[in-house]
C-alpha cells in the first residue's frame, strides 16, 4: 500500500476537503466544517484521505496556531493515517513559529485527543488557559473558536519549549468546578421564569448529585480506573438554553485508559446507565408520590428534562451519556428510551 504524503492544501482542493470533513462528522457537527482557508492534507495514491484545518491568531501577546479541524476520510479509518497526519501537522505548525498550538476535542473522541496528547498537547482548564495567555487572551480564544458552542468539548494546549501542565486529571476539584459552573448558570433559568429560586436550586443540586453519583456507581461494575472531569466547552449554548430549561454543562466519569473492544463499550455503557437509573428513580418517585409538594414536583420536572437529554445519542446531547449506551447495546438503549418517554409523559400528566 502506498505511503501517505502530507502537504499544504491547494486552493482548488478546499471544496473537496470541506466535503470530506462533513462526511467525517455526524449531525450538527458536520455543519460547522466550513470551506478551509489554510489546511494540510494527507494524500494516498493521488487521493486526499485526511486533513488538518488550522488558523493563526494572536492572544495575550502570543502567536497561536489553532487546529480548527482534524479528520480522516471515513473510508480510510484504522489504517494509521491519523497518526501520520497529526505528527506531520504538529511539525508543520511549529515551523510557522507560534508560541503555542491549541485545539478543542469532544470528550469521548479518543481517536483525536489521544493523538493530540501523543504530540505534546495537554488537556487544560479555563483557569490554566488564562494562566498561559492572560484573561483577555483566554476570552479571545474562547469566542474566536467554536469552544463557546462546543458542548462536551475540552481545550488542548501545547507550548513551545516546555510542557503545558494539565489541570484536567480529574478529582474533587473537577467536581467542584462542575457544580460551580452550573450554579453560576442557574440564575439564567430564573430569568426564564422556571420557578422559585431556593426550592428550585435545591432540587437542581440534588439531581446533579444523582447524575454524578449514579454514573460513579455504574463505573464500579468494571475493573477500570475512572476519574471525574468537568467539560467546560459550550458555556454560551448552555447559558442560552437555560432561558427555557435547566440545561447543565457536562461533567462525567472517564476511564483512565480507552480501548477498542466490546468489553470497553459495555463498561462505558453501564457507567452511563447507572446515572440514568439514578435520575429515573428520583423522577419516578416524584410521580408515585403524587408530586403534591413543590420540592418533589420540581424534582420530577428536572428529572424529566435530564431523562430526555440522556435518551438523545447525538450532538449536542450525546455527552449526557446516551451515546455510550447506544454504542454498547442498541436494545438496551431502546428500552432506556421507551422507559424514559413513559416516565416523562407521567410527569407531565395534568
Amino acid at each position: 500500500m502506498e505511503a501517505v504524503t502530507v502537504r499544504p492544501m491547494r486552493a482548488e482542493e478546499a471544496r473537496d476537503v470541506r466535503k470530506m470533513g462533513r462526511r467525517a462528522f455526524a449531525g450538527l457537527e458536520s455543519l460547522w466544517v466550513s470551506k478551509p482557508g489554510q489546511a494540510l492534507v494527507a494524500v494516498r495514491e493521488d487521493k486526499i484521505v485526511g486533513a488538518v484545518l488550522y488558523k493563526l491568531m494572536n492572544a495575550g501577546g502570543k502567536k497561536i496556531a489553532y487546529v480548527d479541524y482534524a479528520f480522516v476520510d471515513p473510508d480510510y479509518h484504522n489504517q494509521g493515517i491519523g497518526g501520520s497526519l497529526y505528527r506531520a501537522a504538529t511539525e508543520f505548525l511549529w515551523a510557522l513559529g507560534p508560541d503555542a498550538l491549541t485545539a478543542i476535542v469532544k470528550d469521548d473522541n479518543v481517536g483525536s485527543w489521544s493523538l493530540f496528547l501523543k504530540n505534546g498537547f495537554s488537556r487544560v482548564s479555563l483557569p490554566q488557559l488564562a494562566g498561559q495567555f492572560g484573561f483577555w487572551g483566554a476570552v479571545k480564544q474562547y469566542f474566536a473558536t467554536p469552544f463557546c458552542f462546543g458542548v462536551g468539548m475540552e481545550y488542548y494546549v501545547a507550548l513551545r519549549g516546555r510542557e503545558c501542565p494539565s489541570g484536567k486529571t480529574g478529582g474533587v476539584r473537577q467536581m467542584l468546578a462542575f457544580v460551580l459552573a452550573n450554579a453560576l448558570l442557574f440564575p439564567i433559568a430564573l430569568l426564564g421564569g422556571t420557578g422559585s429560586a431556593g426550592t428550585l436550586f435545591a432540587a437542581y443540586l440534588l439531581m446533579l448529585f444523582a447524575w454524578v453519583a449514579g454514573d460513579f456507581v455504574g463505573s464500579r461494575f468494571s475493573g477500570r480506573g475512572w476519574r471525574f472531569r468537568f467539560n467546560n466547552g459550550g458555556g454560551l449554548v448552555c447559558a442560552l438554553a437555560n432561558l427555557g430549561a435547566l440545561y447543565p454543562m457536562i461533567g462525567a466519569w472517564y476511564p483512565e485508559r480507552y480501548e477498542k473492544t466490546a468489553g470497553f463499550r459495555r463498561d462505558m455503557g453501564i457507567t452511563a446507565l447507572g446515572g440514568w437509573l439514578a435520575i429515573l428513580g428520583i423522577t419516578a418517585f416524584s410521580v408515585l408520590g403524587g408530586a403534591d409538594r413543590a420540592f418533589v414536583r420540581l424534582l420530577g420536572q428536572i428529572g424529566a428534562m435530564f431523562l430526555i437529554y440522556r435518551m438523545l445519542p447525538f450532538y449536542p446531547f450525546e455527552s449526557f451519556g446516551g451515546r455510550r449506551v447506544y454504542d454498547w447495546n442498541r436494545w438496551v438503549f431502546g428500552g432506556m428510551a421507551l422507559i424514559s418517554l413513559a416516565v416523562v409523559a407521567a410527569v407531565n400528566l395534568p
